[in-house]
């Protein structure tokens, strides 16, 4: 089946937003402003960091998987995401601009799931795509 143009978009999206997120964490990781903003988080220093790298790891595999018709690819996306959403919540000190996101998640995993979408999925991987 040929692939939805929401999923390529959606997977190149993150492909592309993550290797840009990446190269901006390295430039500004030692910009005074950063530094600043980074001191307000309750976490250590160490895990928010690694948590932001491993949200573009993850995005990276994610959409690549999606590119490839793996049903654990967009699984990957839904669990790390909600688990992103709820990290934010606890971190955040402005809270209610998550709501965007929260928002735009949904709508992203509405049309992940949505019939057309499910049946690529389903169909297009092989047996091991489970």
């Amino acid at each position: 089946m040929k692939r939805p143009l929401f999923v390529t978009v959606l997977a190149w999206f993150l492909i592309a937003a993550s290797v840009l997120s990446t190269l901006a964490m390295l430039a500004t990781r030692h910009n005074p402003e950063m530094q600043e903003i980074i001191r307000h988080i309750p976490f250590p220093i160490g895990i928010y960091t690694s948590a932001a790298y491993s949200e573009s790891v993850l995005n990276i595999i994610a959409g690549a998987a999606m590119l490839r018709a793996k049903n654990w690819g967009r699984w990957l996306y839904v669990i790390y995401g909600t688990a992103g959403i709820v990290f934010n919540l606890a971190v955040s000190p402005d809270q209610p601009m998550l709501l965007y996101g929260v928002v735009l998640f949904a709508c992203i995993v509405y049309f992940l799931f949505r019939s057309r979408t499910h049946f690529y999925f389903q169909t297009s991987g092989g047996i091991g795509n489970a």
